[in-house]
């Protein structure tokens, strides 16, 4: 994907996340932060991604070839998956893809509180504007 259209997306997504978080309504602000989260998700994927020529964590040492198709070498300090011995492929960080898959399960579970929130919030007042809530509380 061009850089260019992936920060545009971005940034669209931070402005329309911000745009719904400044709302009156406490559901538009839910929504907002959810938006906020994926962009933010959105963000580190794309900054994790690799786009030069070697694979960052190998070094350039003469390894032999195998049949596994990870090779580890304390003594030659190869600390990184290389593929039967050939020249090291590019790829994509898995550390970036953990993190953010960590960070979507989190999101999800706050978004679900913050939902079940908003929810009693209604029962209780019947509203979910904050400026009503505001009114009540005193």
């Amino acid at each position: 994907m061009n850089n260019t259209l992936l920060s545009l997306t971005i940034a669209i997504l931070f402005g329309i996340g911000t745009f719904l978080i400044l709302r009156r309504d406490i559901v538009k602000v839910i929504i907002g932060l959810s938006i906020m989260s994926h962009a933010v998700n959105l963000l580190i994927v794309s900054v994790g991604a690799f786009s030069g020529k070697d694979v960052p964590i190998l070094t350039h040492h003469e390894v032999e070839p195998t049949n596994t198709i990870f090779i580890d070498s304390m003594n030659n300090g190869i600390f990184a998956p290389v593929l039967n011995g050939t020249a090291p492929t590019q790829f994509v960080d898995p550390l970036v893809q953990a993190l953010v898959l960590t960070a979507v399960v989190i999101s999800l579970a706050t978004t679900a509180v913050i939902i079940i929130l908003a929810y009693r919030l209604h029962e209780e007042y019947g509203t979910t504007d904050i400026q009503k809530l505001k009114r009540l509380w005193g």
